[in-house]
């Protein structure tokens, strides 16, 4: 081995040695603030997006969806940290960006519908809802029949070639991430429901465009 090339993989190895210290340094950071907001809910969607927006304008070298992933990681392994018998309502259609999401943290009870989700939720059951991001109709429906339960993100933020988009439910809307889409259930004359999108963050009326008979549905960074 050629002394430029031990050189090279010394500091890469100290390299290595320092991020695992800082990550270290970050989780017990996350355990500090978790704690200090006296049972609030550890996953702030709002938070993160700004977050990773921030970061990724910070290195125009790493590819977003890399800065993402890695990301992504550190923040379900807070979570979980936090959370040791956090589980998820996980539609059978969202399970591959479930596990993208979360990772080796994922602890899920699959479901074949929405409203198995919702149920689940409702029940607290579990803390977390993980469906595909759709425009269905039957998504509107299970969600206006809990009255409780909103959507609070979209994942992956940027997009993944292999991963599809879900949604993610809560019984909490998500903190303004500075550009986001709120979603609202319309009743349709036939008796259907239309989900509509409007940009930014809409959580204390309803837009005229959506009609007097809407409702909030949820609001995601995007």
């Amino acid at each position: 081995m050629s002394d430029k090339l031990r050189r090279l993989r010394g500091a890469i190895d100290q390299l290595d040695a320092d991020i695992l210290k800082l990550i270290s340094q970050r989780l017990t950071l996350s355990d500090e603030v978790i704690a200090a907001k006296n049972g609030e809910a550890a996953f702030r969607p709002g938070r993160e997006a700004a977050l990773i927006r921030r970061l990724a304008a910070m290195d125009s070298d790493i590819a977003p969806a890399m800065l993402l992933g890695i990301w992504r990681q550190i923040m379900a392994a807070s979570l979980s940290r936090q959370n040791k018998d956090l589980s998820f309502a996980v539609h059978q259609a969202a399970a591959p960006a479930a596990i993208w999401h979360m990772g080796s943290a994922l602890q899920a009870r699959m479901c074949d519908d929405y409203a198995s989700v919702v149920a689940l939720l409702d029940a607290s059951s579990c803390r977390y809802g993980f469906v595909p991001a759709t425009e269905d109709a039957a998504l509107a429906k299970a969600l206006l029949a809990s009255r409780q339960l909103y959507i609070i993100a979209r994942t992956p933020l940027f997009p993944i070639e292999t991963v599809t988009p879900v949604y993610i439910l809560a019984d909490y809307l998500p903190d303004e991430s500075g550009d986001d889409i709120s979603l609202f259930a319309v009743p349709q004359a036939d008796d259907s429901v239309q989900i509509m999108a409007i940009d930014g963050y809409i959580a204390d009326h309803i837009p005229e465009a959506c009609g007097t008979a809407a409702r909030l549905l949820g609001i995601y960074a995007r």
